[in-house]
């Protein structure tokens, strides 16, 4: 057997780290946050939450998108974010990241502290970067989410153990029927299974989690037996003979007729089997350490993988939906479908939580669309998919389509598109998928204020460009209630709160953009918060 060889830029990180790993074995308070009436979920990534601030973050996804609910991704898969698609056109970055426009998750890395002697053979691995490793970031996450009364969670996402890991552990590999590895660690393999039911108990025991939702990548998503399926390896055999299905010398027959009965039945009902006792050896850990944990299934709606709902609707808490496709850029026809099965086989008293993508190709027509068809089918919560690639018009369409839904505590936003209002030197453009105005010398956009009269807190969505430091006044009824250069010069979008300004209905709103080198004064919406009010009105 190989011994696997870390590489030499995380051997430092993961040296440090080993002292300090088991300083979460200790008794754990419990915030027990209960789930809201309608919970609406978003990811957080830790380099997200190291570049923005969690403070920020939380500012933005509850006052923008009204979410109540947040998770890490504590143990992330390989993959370029923002999420791209090859298929679409344009390339899709950061656009509310002061500090990198993109970043590539490293492979199947954990971003909390592990108790290391919980594990056995199988252990996590930690990032080569030395910024992501200094920091717990799961508890990071949770303790500022619960400081606010939100419900905070954790998601293990699609792989949970490298490929480098597995090239060097050639045993842990599924195989195809060829005897070909397959790069995906096997669940029947003993070291596997023990490394996973400790993975899950692990953040159970050690954190402050409401939920654990996962999306585990388990057999391969083909359940044909020539066609890419798995898994022939030999712990898969050794586990199919104590389940009273020949494996061995099922696989010549199938190699000649993949069709073959009862040998596919009985390999298909195999991968079943052996995918439900996962799922329950996971979840009997999870709910042995903590019963009031929710273990949330992110449904792919990979049947062909061996997952079956009917067989773990005991074992599941709550189940949300990977319904990410409107991101194309139309509305597709299978989300209420989607939620109507995901019912059929879980009961009416299982929670099903949609995800609605707010990133790529989707408009607020669809986020509000989607949100509704969800709402209509029974959707107990939404998921924000995901923030990190989302624009504030987006994240602003969530909170307005929950509320044209319908759903109960969710006011709509109302504020003022800055490209439709009366432009003048100011012309209508688009950054980073944003639309907004933009000026190469001086504009200003002005419009009457309709609402009631009142005090309110007018937060102004712009963009401190690179190349130059322009700056942007806001006045009310023809009084400069703020100005500010555009000093940071971190290229991307930003809000700025101007509190407590009082606006009487028919003043004149007014933002004033001043270019300077290459940066154009940019600007996409001004919101107004209206704001309690005890004794005497205040203005600035």
């Amino acid at each position: 057997m190989k011994r696997f060889i870390f590489p030499k830029e995380s051997m430092l990180a993961i040296v440090g780290l080993l002292c300090i790993t088991n300083l979460n074995a200790q008794v754990v308070q419990r915030s027990n946050v209960p789930a809201p009436n309608f919970e609406v979920t978003g990811s957080i990534y830790p380099w997200e939450v190291h570049d923005e601030g969690m403070d920020l973050i939380l500012d933005n996804m509850t006052s923008i998108a009204g979410v109540n609910s947040v998770y890490l991704i504590a143990v992330m898969h390989q993959e370029h974010r923002p999420f791209n698609n090859d298929k679409l056109p344009g390339t899709f970055t950061f656009n509310h990241n002061p500090v990198r426009r993109e970043w590539d998750a490293e492979d199947s890395r954990a971003y909390f502290r592990p108790t290391m002697s919980t594990y056995g053979k199988i252990k996590p691995v930690f990032s080569k970067y030395s910024w992501l490793n200094e920091t717990d970031w799961l508890k990071l996450v949770l303790d500022k989410a619960h400081a606010r009364g939100l419900r905070a969670g954790v998601e293990v996402s699609h792989t949970y153990i490298p490929v480098e890991y597995l090239n060097q552990h050639e045993e842990f590999k599924q195989r195809d029927i060829n005897n070909n590895p397959v790069e995906r660690p096997c669940t029947n393999h003993p070291d596997v299974r023990e490394y996973l039911v400790a993975l899950y108990g692990d953040l159970a025991k050690n954190y402050d989690v409401d939920y654990v939702q996962t999306c585990m990548l388990l057999f391969s998503r083909s359940d044909d037996p020539v066609k890419g399926g798995t898994c022939f390896c030999e712990s898969c055999k050794l586990k199919a003979k104590a389940m009273g299905f020949d494996m061995e010398a099922a696989i010549p027959v199938l190699k000649d007729n993949p069709y073959a009965q009862p040998q596919l039945d009985n390999w298909r009902n195999f991968r079943k089997a052996s995918t439900t006792e996962i799922y329950k050896l996971v979840t009997d850990k999870l709910h042995e350490v903590n019963p009031k944990i929710d273990f949330r299934l992110n449904d792919l709606n990979d049947r062909t993988s061996g997952l079956a709902l009917e067989e773990l609707k005991n074992n599941i808490n709550s189940v949300h939906l990977s319904t990410h496709t409107e991101q194309n850029g139309y509305q597709k026809s299978d989300r209420k479908s989607r939620i109507a099965t995901t019912k059929y086989f879980m009961g009416n008293y299982i929670p099903i939580i949609p995800g609605v993508p707010t990133r790529l190709l989707t408009t607020p027509e669809i986020v509000k669309s989607s949100i509704k068809i969800s709402v209509d089918g029974g959707a107990k919560g939404i998921g924000i998919k995901h923030y990190d690639g989302s624009p504030y018009s987006l994240l602003r369409a969530v909170r307005n389509g929950l509320n044209e839904a319908g759903v109960a505590g969710f006011l709509p936003i109302t504020g003022m598109e800055v490209e439709t209002m009366t432009l003048s030197g100011y012309t209508a453009d688009k950054f980073l998928i944003e639309p907004c105005v933009q000026t190469t010398t001086k504009g200003t956009a002005r419009s009457a204020f309709t609402n009631p009269s009142g005090v309110y807190d007018i937060v102004v969505s712009y963009a401190d460009e690179k190349g130059g430091q322009g700056t942007l006044a806001l006045s009310v009824a023809g009084k400069q209630k703020a100005s500010w250069k555009l000093a940071d010069d971190v290229d991307c979008w930003k809000r700025k709160t101007i509190p407590k300004v009082k606006i009487n209905t028919g003043d004149e709103i007014e933002i004033a953009g001043v270019a300077n080198g290459t940066e154009t004064a940019r600007v996409d919406f001004i919101e107004f918060i209206a704001q309690p009010v005890a004794g005497k009105l205040k203005t600035h």
